[in-house]
């Protein structure tokens, strides 16, 4: 999504390759961040903060990084005096952002209702309003521009407004009265309108409505589902489920993954693993409760607290109530956006390979934009050349790289967060969903790698909307990288499963079937039995 992040920024903050000016590096396909720059900008305590919710450990990296070590050796001139001739363009560019998250705290009413029918008109372009056959220069200059100043300035700002809710609601508590505080994280749980708890649902009912006569065969059961064979109540809920969530699926920031709308076995294996007896965990239900949980604190600290107090209380609710619910919205439009990028690269693709350029449609993706703008201008273009080029270095980390790190400097010195004090036969880390539950280990590196069974405590590197099928039968969930906000502990918190983040090494350190304690209040994983010997 390099593409979006250009636009978005432009020329107000470097993206070259420049290591000594950059604050964006692109290496491999993916986007870094070079906080030897950003550390002109902000000390690392600072970025420390605001990494908290989304990655603890990260957070924890750069709150003991030395700046005098890791900051290049000059400022970068753009932000020296230079950079008073970018204010006029920022303030510009950014005018919009911060004008909607003003409106969105202080009038929160009128500005939901403005955004919701931005939303919908976003959500319906993307539906049916894509010219497909532009040439892909022209695709991309008419459609990312639009997309990125919505997802900017349309949902983004909701974000800003609730969380400073959620910060106005943590000083009215304090931290004296632990009943109070604990009353106070009641409201930040069970809000509708979060597209990526209400997907988790949808393939829930779906479960529930599946003849699974047929067995394990998911290719035989999509011919029936492509033949309109199954029960008219499944196939509603089916045709919703992909008109609505077709475009998501597991690893779909990718825009090369395949979509449950593109590959509908992904689904059927999700709800394969899902039970369904009388006992199992229905999101729905486990929503509803937290809704109610909400409510019932709510009123509770109104009753507690003195008059003005309970007049900002009623604000924040207000703003928390509208707009907590779009915590996931801004991915979800994105995308939405990222699956139209999909179609229309597939759509190249299949045109290359028509004209013997490419051997598969999706070889398309290991090309660039500007790869495939040159082949429509140059047929002489050896496309196969090209795309070998492109994946030699992906090839080489395929099979030398299991997973990246977090931070890692220009000599390869991979940074850890300092050491935590931990007891005995414990693992310490962040309190994300509260609760406690015991039960055996299942370490997943992949979404399909292996059933998560109901009462197993999911361990996973991190989590994606594509994941949240699996929460429905793991009792607890457990994730090496995380925060507040991260996808993972927001619908674990929506659907009551206890939850730490931000344990370094976790996927090394717990092992299936391992018998484990997750206390998710106190944000601490109890070894209960050693690992499972080797075979």
């Amino acid at each position: 999504m390099s593409y979006m992040f250009e636009h978005l920024l432009g020329e107000r903050v470097p993206t070259g390759q420049d290591p000594e000016t950059s604050m964006l590096l692109s290496a491999g396909g993916r986007l870094y961040s070079n906080l030897s720059v950003a550390m002109w900008w902000r000390n690392p305590k600072t970025l420390a903060q605001r990494s908290e919710y989304l990655n603890s450990v990260t957070s924890q990296i750069l709150s003991s990084v030395d700046p005098a070590k890791y900051r290049t050796a000059t400022r970068p001139s753009w932000m020296g005096a230079r950079a008073l001739t970018y204010v006029p363009g920022v303030l510009r560019r950014l005018g919009p952002f911060f004008g909607h998250s003003l409106r969105a705290f202080f009038a929160p009413t009128r500005t939901r209702q403005a955004y919701q029918a931005l939303c919908e008109a976003y959500e319906a372009q993307m539906a049916g309003g894509i010219d497909y056959d532009l040439p892909l220069a022209e695709f991309r200059r008419r459609y990312v521009p639009t997309s990125g100043r919505h997802l900017f300035d349309v949902t983004l700002p909701p974000l800003v407004a609730f969380m400073s809710a959620f910060g106005i609601v943590d000083r009215l508590v304090g931290r004296q009265s632990p009943e109070l505080k604990a009353l106070g994280e009641k409201l930040k749980l069970g809000f509708s309108g979060n597209v990526t708890v209400e997907m988790g649902a949808a393939l829930f009912r779906l479960a529930k409505v599946l003849d699974r006569s047929g067995g394990d065969d998911l290719q035989a059961l999509t011919a029936r589902i492509e033949r309109r064979e199954m029960s008219a109540e499944f196939l509603a809920e089916w045709d919703a489920f992909v008109t609505r969530f077709g475009c998501r699926g597991p690893m779909e920031m990718d825009v090369a993954s395949a979509r449950y709308g593109d590959d509908p076995p992904l689904a059927l294996h999700q709800m394969s693993f899902m039970s369904i007896d009388d006992e199992a965990f229905d999101p729905e239900v486990g929503h509803a409760r937290r809704a109610r949980e909400r409510e019932q604190a709510y009123q509770e600290l109104l009753r507690r607290l003195g008059p003005f107090k309970r007049r900002v209380l009623r604000h924040a609710h207000t703003v928390i109530d509208l707009f907590a619910g779009t915590r996931d919205t801004p991915k979800y439009h994105l995308v939405l956006f990222n699956y139209a990028v999909r179609k229309r690269v597939l759509l190249e693709g299949h045109r290359l390979v028509a004209a013997e350029r490419l051997d598969a449609a999706e070889h398309a993706f290991d090309l660039t934009f500007g790869d495939l703008e040159a082949a429509a201008a140059d047929p002489t273009l050896d496309l196969r050349q090209v795309r070998d080029e492109r994946t030699r270095f992906l090839r080489t980390l395929q099979t030398r790289v299991k997973r990246f790190p977090p931070i890692i400097d220009s000599r390869g010195r991979i940074l850890r967060p300092p050491a935590r004090k931990e007891q005995p036969g414990e693992l310490s880390g962040l309190a994300v969903s509260e609760g406690v539950v015991t039960g055996p280990v299942k370490v997943l590196h992949t979404p399909h790698e292996k059933p998560i069974k109901k009462g197993d405590v999911l361990v996973a590197y991190t989590t994606d909307p594509g994941w949240t099928p699996l929460f429905v039968n793991a009792a607890a969930v457990v994730l090496e990288v995380g925060g507040m906000l991260q996808h993972g502990a927001v619908v674990a918190r929506e659907y009551g499963k206890p939850c730490v983040a931000g344990i370094d090494g976790v996927m090394t350190k717990l092992h299936d079937s391992q018998l484990v304690e997750v206390d998710g209040t106190a944000g601490i994983i109890r070894l209960i039995s050693p690992a499972p010997a080797a075979p």
